[in-house]
């Protein structure tokens, strides 16, 4: 039997500065360990150690002391997207815990390595240090799907939706997407909107996420469902098959929500078909037409897909079983590895769908039908099934052993030795906290939900749920950014995705209506 090198990840706040927390790493070192190394990254500072002599962006065991520990400073701020992925106000701070390299040399039967993650105050933590929040906040647990979810609402935190609503949509998403790649546990953080944050939402690792606190549950892009999604998604990934990372996430969070009856099948319909890098090559990132063409080509072929798979099997198969077939696949997955699972899964060949669609720049039309995706009335959510005690200020992960954590394994080129043989062995991490599905979410800011508009909120006429436009002053009354799905009002551009929102006269510069023929200003023909 394999024996055990322990680290223990423990994250405290600082609140003498802002940008950085205590990051503590304690260790377990068996007698049969002479020489124990850990090389780190530039944002960890060495600032106090026991055992341990440290040089440049390494710190080596010295052989004495009983259990050693160093005291990390972890500077915490990341930005994309002009805002923030994670920030410490120096009050709070929602971060993620930073990859360590080992390396040591043992004598005897050789030593797996495991680690496991903690907060040494008020605060919660993943089971993979991938998502942190520190600082005062409330806690609320369910059971939904077999799965544990903890939502972590911050003191500054001031949800849009409820949380019954969050609870609902996540619960509902649990139960109803069977697509394999269930963790037991999922950790979600409410973000203040405090923050300018550079995303609405965003996963980290395995089994946890936060989304900004103004999310609604009632857009077609879901904030809590699109990253709830996207810890279901296990496959590695490969260039070719990128675009099914946002793909499967904006198309599923939009078919949970319709199916919970969120939102209508005609913005459900309308969001999928968007026109946004319909040029694009999704097979080819250098051929696509943006950045964001994962999101908006993404979604209207993935979906344009699922409904392909349900019209020729007669409804026996969908895209779900692909999605889990592909959960289940092992190394890098591949667009050739995409057309066989296709075939495997479902058992159908559309090779030739696939290389009109996602191999050239084609696209497809999504089916205006809505029996293809809902198969009765949107259902009323049965509670979650189970609910556990909401606290205040829980104790300090209370849920995760050491079990949890995932082990990392030797080299293949290291053999059990006889007792007398000494070997080194090196463990890399392989920065399990950053995978490619971290793509975010979109922010929703606090507008009416499209489906309950009963007013124009210009002239105040009376307007149907489903309409587009006032046909009294031609307001655009659904004003969600085309490629992301985020809610926007006056902003020249989509804070979510940079995309121009405000349309203007090519000839005066004068703003316009989509639904205007003619410029209000200089009376130029805009069609």
């Amino acid at each position: 039997m394999a024996r055990t090198i322990t680290q223990r990840l423990s994250a405290e706040l600082d609140r003498t500065s802002k940008g950085t927390v205590y990051l503590y790493a304690e260790y377990d070192l068996h007698p049969d360990i002479s020489s124990f190394s850990i090389s780190f990254p530039n944002t960890l500072s060495p600032e106090e150690t026991n055992g341990f002599s440290h040089t440049g962006r390494q710190c080596r065991w010295t052989g004495g002391g009983i259990d050693p520990w160093i005291r990390f400073r972890l500077n915490t701020d990341q930005t994309s997207s002009g805002g923030y992925d994670f920030v410490d106000t120096g009050e709070w701070a929602i971060f993620k815990c930073p990859p360590l390299n080992w390396s040591w040399q043992y004598s005897g039967r050789k030593f797996d390595f495991s680690k496991s993650y903690d907060v040494r105050q008020e605060g919660i933590i993943s089971s993979d240090g991938n998502i942190v929040y520190l600082g005062p906040y409330s806690e609320k647990r369910f059971r939904a799907g077999g799965q544990l979810f903890r939502l972590a609402i911050p003191e500054p935190a001031s949800l849009q939706a409820s949380i019954s609503d969050v609870r609902s949509s996540l619960s509902f998403a649990a139960r109803n997407l069977d697509v394999g790649g269930k963790n037991d546990e999922v950790v979600v953080v409410a973000a203040p909107s405090s923050v300018d944050w550079g995303w609405g939402g965003l996963q980290s690792g395995a089994n946890g996420f936060w989304a900004v606190d103004t999310s609604r549950v009632d857009n077609a892009n879901n904030t809590w469902v699109h990253e709830y999604v996207h810890t279901r998604q296990e496959w590695q990934r490969h260039e070719s098959t990128d675009w099914l990372v946002e793909g499967t996430t904006n198309y599923y969070a939009a078919l949970l929500t319709l199916r919970q009856g969120h939102i209508s099948f005609s913005r459900f319909h309308q969001y999928l078909m968007t026109d946004h890098d319909r040029g694009s090559v999704l097979v080819d990132k250098s051929q696509w037409t943006s950045p964001n063409a994962f999101y908006s080509k993404g979604r209207r072929v993935l979906a344009a897909l699922d409904a392909e798979i349900r019209v020729e099997t007669d409804g026996n198969y969908s895209f779900e079983d692909v999605f889990e077939a592909i959960n289940a696949t092992e190394g890098s997955f591949t667009h050739g590895d995409l057309r066989q699972t296709i075939r495997q899964a479902v058992g159908l060949n559309l090779d030739d769908w696939l290389a009109k669609y996602v191999e050239s720049s084609a696209v497809p039309v999504v089916p205006d039908d809505e029996s293809l995706f809902v198969d009765e009335a949107p259902p009323t959510p049965p509670e979650p099934e189970s609910e556990e005690p909401e606290t205040e200020e829980p104790e300090s992960d209370p849920e995760e052993p050491e079990s949890v954590e995932p082990e990392v394994e030797e080299p293949e080129s290291d053999p059990e030795e006889p007792e007398s043989e000494e070997l080194e062995v090196e463990e890399p991490e392989s920065d399990p906290e950053e995978p490619e599905s971290v793509e975010p979410e979109v922010e929703e800011p606090e507008s009416e939900p499209e489906d309950q508009t009963d007013e124009c909120p210009v002239c105040e006429s009376p307007v149907g749920t489903d309409d587009e436009f006032c046909t009294t002053c031609g307001t655009a009354l659904d004003r969600q950014c085309p490629v992301c799905g985020r809610d926007v009002t006056d902003e020249p551009y989509c804070r979510e995705c940079g995309t121009e929102i405000q349309e203007t006269c090519g000839l005066c510069g004068h703003r316009v209506h989509s639904s205007d023929r003619y410029c209000p200003n200089c009376g130029t023909d805009l069609s």
